[in-house]
């Protein structure tokens, strides 16, 4: 079978996948917090490990991974409705992975398409329990007791100034995500790979705090993002990486004055210091990506060792943090 087919096949996949996170996640975030928000959530991160798959098999087969999406329906909608479309999209993921088991003749991939196809099911499963309960208003914020039969107090509006900074940041964020999952699909060399991944991992956090913040704040998160950098060649990657993690470090600061939260400025300050220590892990990893090319260091000198993050980073796709 032709390889550029199947690698087709696999990136259309991936498409499809990166479709169902922003989806879903913008449902979530929708909804506040409660049990649905979760479960919805907790089916994203599955989604985002079809993503890492698929992806690294692309790769495997010699070609490159796809950072785009099939159009995402942003419209708004009742929980219920809104969960059927999560149905409706998980028929569709179903559909298609069973055309590319009998299209692909590769036994290796066809048994990773089985496996995703097992979550796809049982996903729509947990779709239509959480559709039923939605329906019956449960598993949403529950009402203060007491405070039942009061006045239902309008939806609360964020200022128009707040969302467009908390927006700026969450496209940042989105753009960064890709920028930084492509680099670590491509990236040769285990101790680089796992830095763009860890890297990716936190601007997972930070998309997903910015996002909760607005929602809650009776915004709407903006989940597009701009032109990704995405190259094999490691200099011009960490160079682009550098030069975005400064670009937004600055716009944290300038925005930071504006907030008057001071829970969100503690946030936003915290978000900003994450993107200045990436700069500097980015910083040392061009040092040593440059040595090892035969490139002379910038500054001349040899690379610092990298500071390692904790052992307690999230795994893939994790977009929360029990503890601010």
């Amino acid at each position: 079978m032709d390889t550029e087919y199947v690698i087709g096949l696999l990136k259309h996949d991936m498409m499809a996948e990166h479709q169902a996170i922003i989806q879903y996640l913008a449902h979530a975030y929708a909804m506040g917090e409660g049990e649905i928000a979760c479960e919805i959530e907790a089916i994203s991160r599955d989604e985002m490990r079809h993503l890492e798959w698929l992806a690294e098999t692309i790769v495997e087969l010699g070609g490159d991974p796809t950072m785009e999406r099939l159009p995402v329906d942003f419209s708004s909608a009742p929980p219920a409705d809104q969960l059927h479309k999560d149905i409706d999209l998980e028929q569709m993921a179903i559909n298609d992975y069973r055309a590319h088991i009998q299209a692909i003749d590769d036994p290796k991939i066809q048994r990773l398409l089985r496996r995703i196809l097992h979550d796809e099911l049982r996903h729509q499963d947990e779709f239509r329990g959480l559709a039923e309960e939605a329906a019956k208003g449960e598993g949403m914020t529950a009402v203060p007791e007491g405070e039942q039969d009061q006045p239902i107090p309008p939806e609360p509006t964020a200022p128009p100034r707040l969302a467009s900074i908390l927006n700026e940041g969450v496209r940042h964020e989105y753009t960064v995500i890709l920028q930084y999952l492509f680099h670590y699909f491509v990236a040769e060399g285990k101790e680089l790979s796992e830095e763009m991944r860890e890297a990716s991992i936190n601007e997972m956090q930070h998309m997903g705090w910015l996002s909760e913040e607005l929602s809650g704040r009776g915004g709407r998160p903006d989940m597009n993002h701009e032109e990704p950098v995405l190259t094999r060649d490691m200099i011009k990657a960490l160079q682009a990486n550098i030069a975005v993690e400064e670009s937004v470090t600055g716009s944290y600061t300038d925005h930071l004055p504006e907030i008057e939260d001071p829970d969100l400025r503690l946030l936003l300050s915290r978000i900003r210091d994450h993107e200045m220590y990436h700069s500097a892990v980015f910083r040392d990893l061009l040092e040593e990506v440059k040595q090892e090319s035969g490139a002379a260091p910038a500054s001349g000198q040899a690379a610092k060792p990298i500071e390692k993050r904790p052992s307690t980073i999230p795994s893939v796709g994790s977009l929360k943090s029990q503890d601010r």
